[in-house]
């Protein structure tokens, strides 16, 4: 509030001694008496405090976020003071003498000061907390917190507040509520603002006592503010009605909704919306867009919330011939009603159709596809990033989609960072963009296609047969199949291990072109056995089968072990593999194999015996 010179009423005694204007030297200057103007003082727009103005006073309507207006003065009277120099202490205590240095302030109004709810009209009582920012009747407020306020010893107030006037009848000393409000608010900006009464003001005293009982008491803890949070508080949105979102509510409790130029929605999509007086929960996520050309545009939610004393209220912002306001502190507890929401920017928009073009002998078996749209504006802050997604196998054709609320003079660019080139199919050639750049216009749908052609990927197989034993080299010529299916197809493929390959692994001719995804199978049709040497074991094939990839050639490895037939270990399951079932396989019996092999044993034994027989001596 402004401050202006004024004479001190006979009944105040508080004038200052002012210094004269020459350095150094000190001299007692004329009393100045102040005439009180009734119980009418109140607030101007020039100092902190000083008379009420009745012609002059804001008449704003309040912001959409206003929790609290100034209406008037309440009780108080007027006091005049100094200001410590910045060395001063004020938790060494209220000093006896104006300290040396201090800067004389000029007299005027101290006391509560009536602020009130614009909309609902609860009503409350705050002081000053600022002594050097004016404020008036008409200054609009919210409730915020000490480390906004950025006023120094906050704990301190908050106890005086908490002890006295109005929360209590305190000081008792006291004659009347004015002076009671006057004491307190000069023991309040003796904490903030270093502010000291003339050593001839009547409330001295009790501004004194009552700094001493704060000091002894020691700093309160700041009050809880109310909690209702909108995030976040503002944002940009296409005044072609586009949704924007999400806004996340935090609260103590439920609140109440109130539209200004908007419509509110609790889904993304808009299928719900809210409409004023709809309760929202805390944690609701909320959704708006543009309903009109109001400015300003948004949404907001009020909750009635008991306010502690002690809780800072600042300037909102609301008043346009104002940039900026004193800082009041709630005198007593009281509802009032908190408010947050978020604040719509409209801005002109356009839309952009993007159509994607599937082709090719391969359409369809593509995989994903993602278009990127990235927009950038002259304002950075109004840049944007869409991103149009198809799903593997999406059917040869037109697919589009539409992106509205473009800032107006964007220009979109288009890249295509998934093309959907996968296992099973390949690009004819690089994305085809028409346009690829694109410059949105305000209420207009700009075009632009993305076409893709795809041929089917091919891949390629291989057969490693290995072939080992000591029957190895002597078996026949080895027959193979290759089955392989695709898209409920199958062909086939047959290759040939020349008879005699000696024992190692040998690849065989490679099979390509192999459509992608195709699955693959091996088969032994001839094994290469003779009547000279048999598998040992049954065919080994790794793996059992192979699925063609892109560009990729696949291996299947066949391994066939032989033995020389009469050898221990054949697989006589199979083959002849025994030496009985090789003279079988020619045509002997059982038996007489088993009496050839007796005489020629026994014949082995009587060689033997003539041979160790030794020629007899003659006498």
């Amino acid at each position: 509030m402004p401050s202006s010179p004024r004479k001190d009423s006979a009944h105040d005694h508080d004038a200052p001694t002012l210094p004269l204007r020459r350095p150094g030297v000190v001299t007692t200057g004329l009393v100045v008496l102040a005439t009180l103007v009734g119980a009418l003082l109140a607030l101007t727009p020039t100092s902190a405090f000083a008379e009420y103005d009745p012609g002059h006073r804001l008449t704003d309507p309040p912001g959409m976020f206003t929790e609290a207006t100034i209406t008037a003065i309440g009780s108080g009277r007027t006091v005049s003071g100094f200001e410590a120099p910045a060395s001063f202490d004020p938790l060494q205590g209220y000093p006896a003498a104006i300290p040396s240095g201090s800067t004389a302030h000029a007299s005027g109004y101290a006391g509560t000061i009536q602020i009130k709810d614009p909309i609902t009209g609860r009503a409350g009582l705050t002081y000053c907390i600022d002594i050097n920012t004016e404020t008036e009747v008409g200054v609009n407020y919210r409730l915020d917190d000490w480390n906004e306020a950025n006023v120094p010893n906050l704990g301190y107030i908050e106890d005086i507040l908490r002890h006295f006037y109005p929360t209590t009848g305190q000081p008792a000393a006291a004659t009347t509520d004015a002076d009671r409000g006057a004491a307190v608010q000069a023991s309040i900006w003796f904490f903030s603002d270093k502010y000291i009464l003339a050593t001839t003001s009547p409330v001295r005293a009790l501004t004194k006592a009552i700094v001493a009982q704060a000091l002894a008491d020691g700093p309160g803890a700041e009050p809880r503010e109310p909690h209702l949070t909108v995030t976040p508080a503002e944002k940009p949105a296409p005044s072609t009605g586009e949704l924007v979102g999400p806004f996340t509510v935090a609260a103590d409790g439920p609140a109440t909704l109130r539209t200004t130029g908007v419509e509110v929605f609790a889904d993304a999509q808009g299928a719900t919306q809210l409409h004023d007086g709809d309760e929202v929960q805390p944690g609701a996520r909320l959704w708006a867009r543009s309903a009109s050309a109001t400015t300003p545009q948004g949404f907001v939610l009020e909750r009635v919330t008991t306010v502690l004393a002690g809780t800072v209220l600042l300037y909102d912002g609301s008043n346009p011939s104002l940039t900026k306001a004193q800082k009041i502190v709630l005198a007593q507890q009281t509802q009032l009603v908190a408010r947050a929401g978020a604040v719509l920017h409209p801005f002109a928009a356009g839309a952009l159709k993007v159509t994607k073009v599937i082709r090719g002998d391969a359409a369809g078996l593509q995989g994903p596809i993602t278009i990127h749209v990235n927009c950038r504006t002259p304002e950075p802050d109004l840049d944007q990033h869409h991103r149009i997604s198809l799903p593997a196998g999406a059917p040869a054709g037109d697919h589009s989609k539409l992106i509205t609320g473009i800032p107006a003079g964007s220009t979109c660019a288009l890249t295509e960072p998934s093309t959907g080139d996968d296992a099973l199919v390949d690009l004819a050639h690089a994305p085809v963009f028409v346009p690829q750049s694109v410059t949105i216009e305000a209420d207009e749908t700009r075009q632009a296609t993305v076409t893709d052609t795809y041929q089917r990927g091919r891949g390629a197989l291989q057969l490693a047969k290995t072939v080992t034993g000591p029957g190895a080299g002597w078996q026949d010529a080895i027959g193979l199949d290759v089955a392989c299916t695709d898209l409920g197809r199958t062909g086939h493929h047959h290759l040939t291990l020349a008879a005699g390959t000696a024992a190692g692994t040998h690849r065989l001719p490679t099979i390509s072109g192999i459509p992608a995804g195709s699955r693959c199978t091996a088969t032994e049709t001839t094994s290469g056995a003779n009547d000279r040497v048999a598998l040992q074991t049954a065919v080994s094939i790794t793996p059992p089968g192979v699925t063609i990839q892109d560009g990729v050639t696949s291996l299947i490895t066949i391994t066939d072990r032989y033995v020389r037939r009469g050898q221990a270990g054949t697989n006589a399951g199979t083959e002849a593999g025994t030496e009985a079932g090789r003279l079988a396989a020619t045509g002997l019996s059982m038996p007489l194999a088993v009496l050839a092999a007796l005489s020629v044993a026994m014949l082995l034994i009587g060689c033997a015996a003539v041979t160790r027989r030794r020629p007899r001596r003659r006498p």
